[in-house]
C-alpha cells in the first residue's frame, strides 16, 4: 500500500509501484486498495459517488446504477480526492463536479486530473491516439480501450492527440466550459455561443442531435481576429442536461501557420500582454 509520507505521489508512480503497462490492467479496484480505499457499489441518489477516510484507510461508494464508464471515472475521481485532499471534509461528488470541473482551478479539477492520469495514462493514450481524427467516433473507439466516459475521453484526446484541437460544451445560455489542445490555449478562444450555422446550435434548438463532423466557418466557433477566413471540423454531439459536446479540429492548420507569421512580423505583443487583435 501507498505509505502515508507518500501523499502527493502521482498516479504515474502509482501505477509504476504495481507495475501497470496496459489499457486491459487498469483494474481501479486493485489501484484502490493499494492507497488504502476500498471501492464499494451501491444505489446512490444525488450523487455519483462519494468518499469519508478515516486515519489510512477510507470507503468509496460509487453508483451501482451508473454505467461501467461512469463507474471507473468516479471512482477515480475519489481517489484523487483521498490522495490529494486527505484530512479534510468528505466529498460528495455529483455529475457536474465530474463532467464540468475542467476549466477552474479548485478540488473537482485536481480529482478530475487525477483520474484521467491514472486511468488514461498518457504514455499508454497517445499512441493509441496517433494520428486519429479528432471525433466522436475516435473517442468512442478509445473510450472502449480505457472504459472511460465519453467527456473524459473527449478531453483526453483534445490533449494527447495528433492535431490542434478543442472541446466546448455549451448549453441553452451559451459557453459552460472549454477544453484546448496545448497549441491552440492561449492562442486562440471560442465564441460565446455557437454560430446558427454549427450543428450545436441546431442541436441546441432540438432541430438535430448531431450528424458527424462536418466543415464549418471558423468564425462560427472561433472570436479571433479574420477567422471568417478560415475552416475548421465540427463534430457536436446531444449530451447530459441538454447540453451540446463539440469537438472542433483544426485539420487544414493555416489558421495558426498564419497566426505564427503575424505574430513573427509585425511583433504583436502589446506592453499590457494583449495581442492587437485581442
Amino acid at each position: 500500500m501507498v505509505e502515508m509520507n507518500r501523499l502527493g505521489i502521482t498516479p504515474f508512480e502509482i501505477l509504476a509501484d504495481l507495475g501497470v503497462h496496459d489499457p486491459e490492467d487498469l483494474d481501479i479496484e486493485a489501484i484502490a486498495y493499494h492507497c488504502g480505499a476500498t471501492i464499494v457499489y451501491k444505489s446512490l441518489f444525488g450523487c455519483e459517488a462519494r468518499i469519508v477516510g478515516v486515519g489510512d484507510e477510507a470507503i468509496i461508494t460509487v453508483n451501482a446504477r451508473s454505467t461501467l464508464e461512469r463507474r471507473r471515472f468516479s471512482a477515480g475521481h475519489e481517489l484523487g480526492h483521498w490522495m490529494r485532499d486527505r484530512g479534510t471534509a468528505a466529498f460528495l461528488c455529483n455529475d457536474r463536479m465530474l463532467d464540468g470541473e475542467w476549466s477552474q482551478e479548485n478540488p473537482e479539477k485536481r480529482a478530475n486530473r487525477f483520474a484521467s492520469d491514472l486511468l488514461m495514462p498518457p504514455k499508454m493514450f497517445r499512441p493509441l491516439a496517433k494520428n486519429l481524427p479528432i471525433t466522436f467516433a475516435t473517442v468512442q473507439q478509445l473510450a472502449g480501450v480505457f472504459k472511460m466516459s465519453l467527456s473524459a475521453t473527449a478531453i483526453r484526446l483534445v490533449e494527447y492527440g495528433s492535431y490542434p484541437a478543442m472541446l466546448v460544451c455549451n448549453g441553452p445560455e451559451g459557453r459552460m466550459w472549454y477544453v484546448p489542445s496545448s497549441n491552440v490555449e492561449g492562442r486562440l478562444w471560442p465564441v460565446d455561443r455557437p454560430g446558427q450555422w454549427t450543428h450545436a446550435s441546431a442541436i441546441l434548438s432540438g432541430k438535430s442531435r448531431g450528424s458527424g463532423p462536418h466543415d464549418v466557418r471558423a468564425d462560427e466557433w472561433i472570436k479571433n481576429f479574420r477567422a471568417d477566413q478560415y475552416w475548421i471540423k465540427e463534430d457536436s454531439i446531444l449530451w447530459s442536461g441538454g447540453t451540446a459536446l463539440t469537438l472542433i479540429w483544426w485539420e487544414n492548420e493555416r489558421q495558426l501557420i498564419d497566426l505564427d507569421n503575424f505574430e513573427e512580423e509585425s511583433g504583436s505583443w502589446r506592453s499590457d500582454g494583449k495581442r492587437d487583435w485581442d
